[in-house]
């Protein structure tokens, strides 16, 4: 072990430096509200147009509960959040509220209720009222949880999920007995109805337990009702189980490249805000404060002990934390599913706890200025992340509504891009072509897509396009389309090419350029 002097070697430092802390602590509270409050702010800040997984999130959470399960058959999902989101969009049209935000909003709602049970977690397993503040503060300020507020999708609700799992499993530890079971085993049922990647979470903790139960004999009987709580979860999910057999057979992630080791190296830059600067200076601090809560102590009085025995409920954070994404990482290479940074919701609260207590291992000036500058950074990147535009849809459906006409034809390739806009045009008439057709043009069927993928022929496709324009001469061919997507790299530039040689040289109407995640491009053919 090395032992790191944790302030300067003058006698005077250490009293000089816990005097300024000392006379700091009345601002304490007054900050941590300030951060919260911007935190909250931030969430509650979405003015972007729907994306493709948003979009189509709302379309099925408009249909009748009756009808929900086979249309999630489509796309791979479990029902919890869209059959709370159907209640919820129902709310909003009773007081006239029917727009991106009011989709959203509950979204927003669980990501605020994550902030309470994120201060108990980091009370209660760090032990004092300082390590929920930290934890509060950490998780307020953190970017991946601001993102994900502002989009209609069920990655705020797992967060509140794991946070009120670790507060049960905590409830279950100081009082074994049946209310903190059964409401472990709720809290189990509602994450397995909520994302899948639960499963690998679940199965990771499920594994820890049993190692308690077998080497620790005052935990035994503890491990032992969180595996009976676990379990009871799990039974409640078999309704469920044929759904998913199913979906596992017929959609997965088309979209995604096959994960590598790669995939897990770059989830702290996701979890920190991304490719921006404050994303980046943000992640620089996430995995060595990580390291810190696990491999360090500090010692009462004035050093920080470094290579310390990995123990007590860090270690098991980290167990814990480490082996869901290992798990989830083996799964899906040998499935083909994908590995993406918003998937991870089921560890991003037990990520940030770590990075809580790595900052509250550091001596108090040091932990000062660490947690300021992850305040700071955290904030900065979740301004872009609440200002970043969702798509382009948006701007998309603006040049149609007012320069199109009843009768064109827009061809959307790939049909990925279709939701989105189709959710913000307003006018009607129009024909519309998605590549694969989709019978909703609203909706993505994820059923068997690649073989979708694989019927389409793009000179069949043009000369059914131009055969139309022809036939109206007075309608004009439109072309939405984008770049990245592996599904179609090669049919929509073929298509393309195949419609010059139909049409002529299409106008460039609208660029994949500017901010925005999901972006495409407008391009209107001669008539």
């Amino acid at each position: 072990m090395v032992s790191l002097p944790a302030a300067p070697p003058t006698r005077a430092a250490a009293p000089a430096a816990r005097g300024r802390l000392e006379r700091l602590e009345p601002l304490v509270l007054p900050v941590i509200a300030l951060v919260v409050a911007l935190g909250v702010a931030l969430r509650l800040w979405s003015p972007s147009p729907l994306w493709l997984d948003e979009a189509q999130t709302v379309q099925f959470a408009r249909l009748p509960l009756g009808d929900l399960q086979e249309a999630l058959k489509t796309d791979g999902a479990p029902p919890l959040y869209y059959a709370l989101l159907h209640g919820w969009l129902s709310m909003m049209d009773a007081f006239g509220l029917d727009d991106p935000w009011a989709a959203r909003s509950l979204s927003m709602l669980f990501s605020l209720a994550a902030l309470p049970p994120a201060y108990l977690a980091g009370r209660r397993l760090g032990g004092t009222r300082r390590h929920g503040e930290i934890a509060l503060v950490v998780f307020a300020a953190n970017p991946w949880s601001v993102r994900y507020a502002g989009e209609a999708r069920m990655y705020s609700l797992v967060v509140l999920l794991v946070l009120l799992g670790v507060l049960a499993m905590d409830w279950l530890r100081q009082r074994p007995g049946p209310l903190p079971v059964i409401a472990l085993g709720t809290v189990t049922a509602a994450l397995l109805y909520t994302h899948y990647w639960a499963m690998f979470l679940l199965v990771t903790v499920g594994a820890v337990m049993l190692v308690r139960a077998w080497r620790n004999p005052e935990g035994r009987r503890t491990a032992r009702l969180a595996l009976i709580g676990m379990a009871g979860g799990g039974l409640l999910f078999l309704p469920w189980v044929p759904t998913l057999l199913y979906q596992s057979d017929h959609t997965g992630a088309p979209w995604a490249a096959r994960p590598d080791l790669g995939s897990i190296a770059s989830l702290p830059a996701d979890w920190s805000g991304g490719e921006g600067p404050a994303g980046r200076s943000l992640a620089l601090l996430v995995v060595p404060l990580i390291l810190l809560a696990v491999f360090a102590r500090r010692r009462p009085g004035s050093s920080l002990v470094v290579g310390a025995r990995p123990e007590g409920i860090t270690a098991r954070l980290a167990v814990i934390s480490g082996g869901t994404l290992l798990v989830a990482l083996a799964v899906c290479m040998a499935t083909g599913g994908a590995v993406v940074g918003r998937y991870t919701a089921v560890v991003v609260p037990l990520v940030l706890l770590l990075v809580a207590f790595g900052i509250r291992t550091l001596p108090p000036a040091a932990g000062v200025g660490v947690l300021s500058a992850l305040v700071v950074f955290g904030l900065l990147a979740g301004l872009t992340a609440a200002t970043t535009p969702h798509t382009q849809a948006g701007r998309i459906a603006d040049v149609l509504d007012a320069q199109a006409k009843a009768g064109d034809l827009i061809i959307y390739c790939p049909d990925q891009l279709a939701p989105g806009v189709g959710a913000e045009l307003t006018l009607t008439g129009l024909n519309t072509l998605t590549l694969p057709p989709q019978a909703n043009p609203a909706v993505v069927d994820w059923t068997d897509y690649e073989a979708q993928i694989e019927q389409l022929k793009p000179k069949v496709l043009a000369d059914g396009i131009g055969d139309y324009a022809r036939s109206k001469p007075n309608s004009t061919v439109w072309f939405v389309s984008g770049v990245g997507y592996r599904t179609h790299a090669q049919v929509c530039p073929a298509l393309h090419n195949r419609l010059v040689d139909e049409l002529g040289f299409p106008g460039q109407v609208l660029t994949r350029d500017g901010r925005g995640a999901e972006k495409a491009s407008l391009e209107r053919f001669p008539r």
